[in-house]
């Protein structure tokens, strides 16, 4: 019993630090944003493993919905509802 306990705790260990840097840390990161409109590369906002925020470079932001981070790309939606392709770089 002793060395299944073990041997559970390392492949936890292994799956939980390996899906942790598919995820990047909480505030601002480069990305590649795709919308209707064209692909840009832009700063993101990142909390709790999802895209909240583009920041556009004339000054504006985009508030994104549903952008969960896997493997380094989200797909979200923006305020008006149009689908948002994110790859953080």
């Amino acid at each position: 019993m002793n060395n299944f306990l073990i041997g559970f705790f390392v492949v936890v260990s292994f799956a939980s630090s390996s899906l942790a840097e598919d995820v990047p840390e909480d505030g601002r990161h480069d990305a590649y944003v795709k919308t209707d409109s064209g692909r840009y590369r832009v700063p993101v906002e990142v909390e709790n493993g999802e895209v909240t925020k583009v920041h556009w470079p004339n000054g504006g932001n985009m508030n994104v919905r549903g952008a969960d981070i896997e493997g380094g790309e989200a797909i979200g939606r923006n305020s008006e509802g149009d689908r948002i392709k994110i790859e953080i770089e």
